[in-house]
């Protein structure tokens, strides 16, 4: 498919799990680690704990991924991020910060429940999502 003078690249992915999984493993651990640091991704990379948060969120989110019949690539997923422009911000900080209701365990809790079924500890994913659970939205402020 061309669009105005650029290809783009569009891959078929077979393994259902591997399509789905693949998407869960990039979104949920920036969206936690956004709402739960209040932090665009230029911000949580440049603190190490919460760089170590979002790396540790994707190492279980991959761990229970595989477990469910996945091919992940965990640090093909880092480098993506890594990758990605400083200013990104998650669409779940944005509804934290609007008071808008939070798909948190549509976001987390596959995460954490795959965990649970494999015998995967999942505790950064855990402690982010417990602490998105206590915030109150307009005690925050997005950095401009």
């Amino acid at each position: 498919m061309l669009q105005q003078g650029r290809s783009s690249i569009c891959h078929f992915v077979e393994n259902e799990q591997t399509l789905m999984w693949t998407k869960l493993c990039f979104l949920a651990p920036f969206a936690l680690t956004s709402s739960a640091s209040g932090k665009n991704k230029g911000d949580i990379l440049a603190d190490p704990g919460w760089k170590d948060a979002l790396y540790s969120s994707i190492g279980e989110a991959s761990a229970v991924a595989k477990a469910c019949g996945a091919e992940i690539n965990a640090s093909a997923i880092q480098t993506i991020l890594d990758t990605s422009p400083a200013t990104m911000r998650s669409s779940m900080l944005k509804d934290l910060i609007a008071g808008r209701e939070l798909e948190l365990d549509a976001t987390g809790g596959p995460i954490v429940r795959g965990g649970e079924r494999y015998g995967i500890a999942t505790p950064t994913t855990r402690k982010l999502m417990d602490e998105i659970s206590k915030l109150e939205p307009r005690n925050l402020k997005l950095k401009t």
